[in-house]
This record gives C-alpha cells, structure tokens and sequence, in this order.
C-alpha cells in the first residue's frame, strides 16, 4: 500500500479490539478472514455513527473493492487497534484505508487495507452520487 494514500487522508475512527481464540487457523496466527472482519467492524460502526439506515428503500456505502497486505502474523492473545481513514471523494465512491495495529507498540502493523465504497441504491442495486451530506463528513466540514 502506498503510505501516502493514508496521509492523504482523514482520521474517522480508531478502535480497540481484541483477537478472539477461535480466529486462530492451523499456522496458529490469525485466520486471513478475520483481518477483513475487523477492517468491516471499524467501517460499519462509522456508517452507524453516521446513521446510516441499510433498509430496503435506503441508500448507503456498499464495499466495492479492498485489498489488503498482510505485514505481520498476529498471534493470540493480541489487542489492536484498527484505525479508519476516508478521502478520495469521487461521483459516487469514496476511499478508505484501513490499518490494524498493536495497542502495546504502535510500531507494529499487522494488515493495511485499501477499498473503495460506492454510494449506493439499496433497493435497485445501482450506484448513487455520493450525497452532499456525506461529501461534507468525508471532506470534514
């Protein structure tokens, strides 16, 4: 990941999280799945910050793409951080960058994620322009 991707970007949300034994897969390290469950965790409890309603007639972000680099193996018992980054406004998409972190050394990074969300029409399925209420969150006004 291009670390001048999350500095061109704006800090929305850190959590503490915790490794949880059952997401050890046979290499005795964190399963490659739950990396993306926590990156998902962090995004859905900003959209509900945010309020936004995922109900049939709603509209909303959807995951379009993420990529992820996987640095360091985490290996229980580990507690994270997993910080949120958003930017990259376009019609209707934006970016966010993602990174999980150890609480007790900040210097050791386990994943880096990078997706890119589409705003869009739950209950046609179709792309959205981004709203200007949220252009304004993304924008930080």
């Amino acid at each position: 990941m291009d670390v001048s991707l999350k500095d061109s970007m704006r800090l929305v949300r850190t959590d503490r999280m915790s490794m949880r034994w059952g997401e050890m897969d046979s290499l005795a390290h964190m399963n490659n799945v739950a990396y993306m469950r926590y990156f998902e965790e962090s995004r859905v409890a900003w959209f509900n910050e945010l309020e936004i309603d995922y109900d049939a007639s709603s509209e909303g972000p959807i995951l379009g793409t993420i990529s992820c680099r996987y640095m360091k193996p985490a290996v229980y018992p580990v507690t994270f951080f997993v910080t949120s980054y958003v930017g990259g406004l376009g019609n209707s998409s934006f970016g966010m960058y993602h990174q999980l972190i150890n609480v007790n050394d900040e210097s050791e990074i386990y994943a880096e994620a990078q997706a890119i969300l589409v705003w869009a029409d739950i209950t046609v399925g179709k792309s959205r322009p981004v709203p200007a209420w949220f252009r304004s969150v993304i924008q930080g006004q």
